[in-house]
């Protein structure tokens, strides 16, 4: 049993638990990558709207270790954060996984400014792989 455990921590040691933020407004879709981060042993925070995600990272002062934002949304979405990122937060921005649908004309001004596009639909395996790749970023990297 202790051994199992240890292994959990293992990737965690010495530092505790990852943070993951997820804003994506469909409800079956935070679901899915719910499930999907359960695997990487990270706590997750889901949210439905970009002003709610502002408010957390700005106002409360919220640290993030990966940031996986659907990007087009009806009512402030990923871009309404991207903008407050990039004004208030422009380090954070090397955290962020846009999760997104649209072309190349939506992303491209963004994707040399953020860890990573994943495209949807996606697969399971390919957003993990990414966000684990994000989490495993050195500080230094993503501050940069």
């Amino acid at each position: 049993m202790i051994r199992k455990s240890l292994k959990v921590l293992r990737p965690l040691w010495p530092f505790g638990y990852k943070r993951v933020l997820v804003l994506e407004d469909d409800t079956m879709m935070q679901k899915l990558v719910v499930k999907l981060l359960k695997s990487l042993h990270v706590r997750v925070d889901v949210f439905g709207n970009g002003r709610d995600v502002v408010r957390k990272i700005t106002v409360d002062g919220e640290c993030y270790d990966a940031l996986l934002l659907d990007l087009m949304m009806p009512h402030d979405g990923g871009l309404t954060v991207l903008r407050d990122l990039r004004e208030h937060h422009t380090w954070s921005l090397r955290r962020v996984i846009l999760m997104t649908a649209s072309g190349s004309g939506i992303t491209d001004p963004w994707s040399s400014q953020v860890f990573a596009v994943v495209h949807k639909p996606f697969e399971g395996s390919a957003l993990m792989t990414t966000v684990q790749a994000c989490l495993r970023q050195p500080v230094s990297l993503a501050a940069a």
